[in-house]
């Protein structure tokens, strides 16, 4: 039993790092991950959820993707469902939030598309966001990297100590 447990504490640190890693790797490969502030995509998407936006051809948005981008009014980063292409030049969208009346009061101009949301994690945006911070970083990648050297550590000195056990018995 002790060996199962300490098999599954591992793997969760792994994973708990594999994450964090991707946190902090995917912007270097143009893939975007944003914490989710606000209810204007409620019920789809939700606030404290993560959304990884892949980038992509403007030209392949089509209307109901969901896509993120800098808000052409205040430039904040948003996430909301595109309702009309404007095929002009420059291409344009028109946004809403599905919890929304209104659509936005602005076109995005395609210059402003970060890429379309291919994947939400509920909940995960609080996780990240959380990563972020110093006390984040340190939990996260200090503590559990510690703790798998020490579990390493734990395992040589057995197999030390088992060595030294069969070297007595012959």
């Amino acid at each position: 039993m002790g060996k199962l447990l300490e098999s599954i504490g591992t793997f969760l640190l792994v994973l708990l790092l594999v994450i964090a890693l991707f946190t902090f790797m995917a912007p270097n490969f143009g893939w975007s991950l944003d914490a989710v502030r606000s209810g204007s995509m409620e019920p789809e998407i939700s606030t404290g959820d993560l959304v990884v936006t892949k980038p992509v051809s403007t030209d392949e948005i089509k209307v109901g993707d969901i896509i993120t981008f800098s808000s052409p009014s205040n430039k904040r980063i948003t996430t909301h469902r595109v309702m009309a292409v404007e095929k002009t030049s420059p291409l344009q969208f028109q946004t809403k939030g599905d919890a929304n009346e209104d659509a936005d009061p602005y076109m995005v101009p395609a210059k402003n598309v970060v890429g379309k949301v291919c994947l939400k994690i509920p909940y995960f945006g609080y996780v990240s966001q959380f990563i972020k911070t110093p006390i984040g970083f340190v939990l996260t990648f200090c503590i559990p990297g510690i703790m798998i050297i020490l579990l390493e550590v734990r395992k040589l000195w057995q197999a030390r100590d088992n060595n030294k056990d069969m070297e007595k018995g012959t």
